[in-house]
């Protein structure tokens, strides 16, 4: 029998989820505008999926952020069209095209980054380390568990490491998907 003060407590943890999930899409949103304000505050994603797994080809970003082709291709234009992205015809497949960060796009990204950073550390600045560190390792545990649910359930749709755990993307699984993949 299942217990009624868990199923209580895992309520009040949606309800956290779902606030921190606004917060969420509201930083996303002042990342964007930090990096250019005519990008869709979802272009971060794009970008920073790019700066993790280096050049990727389309459809693995789509897979990776869990979006349309068409979506992806809408933002890519206009981060081509900043001069944040190029977008090349892969080698291995003339009708697949890879995308990559531009100096520009990576500079831009990773000052926005850096700024987000250091306000997370005024932010924070009166918890102690240990609590840091707890929820930090609370979130890892969390991601794990979304993965294990995720293969469980036939749900997955991001790369996975070696040690079995979920990441934004596993470079060599990144690059064998880049290839396999159009």
């Amino acid at each position: 029998m299942e217990n009624p003060e868990r199923r209580d407590r895992v309520r009040e943890l949606e309800q956290e989820f779902n606030r921190l999930f606004v917060r969420r899409r509201f930083t996303a949103l002042q990342l964007a505008r930090e990096i250019d304000p005519e990008i869709e505050p979802a272009s971060y994603s794009v970008l920073a999926t790019l700066q993790h797994t280096g050049p990727s080809r389309m459809t693995f970003i789509a897979r990776h952020l869990g979006i349309g082709k068409p979506t992806l291709s809408r933002q890519l234009n206009t981060l081509a069209a900043r001069g944040f992205v190029t977008k090349t015809t892969d080698p291995e497949d003339g009708r697949a095209q890879v995308v990559s960060l531009t100096v520009e796009g990576r500079h831009r990204l990773e000052t926005a980054q850096a700024d987000r950073a250091e306000r997370y550390l005024q932010m924070l600045a009166p918890w102690s380390e240990e609590e840091i560190t707890t929820l930090s390792g609370l979130l890892a545990k969390l991601n794990r568990t979304y993965a294990a649910y995720d293969d469980e359930t036939g749900f997955a749709c991001h790369a996975r490491s070696e040690d079995g755990s979920q990441e934004l993307a596993e470079e060599s699984a990144a690059g064998q998907e880049r290839r396999s993949a159009s």
